[in-house]
């Protein structure tokens, strides 16, 4: 990236890039020129400069615009899938690159390998005036988000919603709604982001992902997202919860 207050990507040609990159994977055209993604993973070390320093590509959402956050997010998912795509799920038999990268095919058996991206639910639980965030195991103490969690095979989002939330937190839900969604690169997810009426309010966390959990009202919500709360931390605005959360905290009572 750029260095500076308003960083962008920074594209290098194939005489720029440090040795030792795996197999370039087309990501798309611009202006007409391919432009294509290279896993440096572990040989980075001592190429960055003042100007283009190399950042984790968990912290560039927040720096840079939406359309260039996205072409990181397709960058991301697209090198770990190929990384772990290296052998055949069918026969165990080496794989390789095909068109650009687009897929993977066994050498052995010829099954043919797509990329994947995993759904996942995450909700913002409320009854009357209040929002239901919990504290993950492990997470930076004090922090509060919503529920969330991957949809199993042959379940709804629906579904999922409910039971997340009363697998996580004992709380019983209903009316589920579609708010908006955001791409996850790590490694390829996609959280659904939803809406849904608390129908039980007795909270009994699973103590296994949930550490804590809490019903908030909008004035406690909104003194956490104004950064003078002592009791609730909020995820950054990069992670959909922040917004799901900031979208109810700022609705009228």
């Amino acid at each position: 990236m750029t260095a500076g207050e308003q960083p962008r990507l920074v594209w290098l040609s194939r005489e720029q890039l440090p040795s030792g990159g795996e197999e370039p994977i087309l990501l798309g055209l611009e202006t007409g020129i391919p432009h294509f993604v290279v896993s440096l993973d572990g040989v980075t070390a001592g190429a960055s400069t003042a100007q283009t320093p190399y950042v984790d590509a968990r912290s560039v959402a927040e720096l840079l615009p939406a359309e260039e956050a996205a072409i990181v997010a397709q960058s991301r998912s697209m090198t770990d899938w190929h990384a772990r795509t290296r052998f055949c799920s069918r026969c165990g038999g080496p794989t390789v690159s095909l068109e650009g990268g687009a897929r993977r095919q066994c050498e052995a058996c010829g099954e043919r390998h797509y990329p994947r991206v995993d759904p996942s639910i995450i909700v913002l639980v409320e009854h009357d005036g209040r929002a239901l965030l919990a504290g993950r195991r492990g997470s930076v103490p004090g922090r509060s988000s919503c529920v969330a969690g991957f949809v199993e095979p042959g379940e709804s989002i629906e579904e999922a919603v409910a039971r997340e939330v009363f697998e996580e937190t004992g709380v019983e839900v209903e009316d589920v709604n579609y708010s908006y969604s955001q791409p996850w690169p790590f490694p390829a997810v996609l959280m659904i982001g939803c809406r849904a009426q608390a129908r039980t309010t007795e909270i009994q966390v699973d103590g296994v992902e949930i550490e804590s959990a809490g019903w908030f009202t909008r004035t406690a919500v909104r003194a956490a997202l104004d950064g003078t709360s002592s009791e609730l931390t909020l995820p950054q605005p990069v992670a959909i919860a922040h917004h799901l959360i900031r979208d109810w905290a700022t609705e009228s009572e």
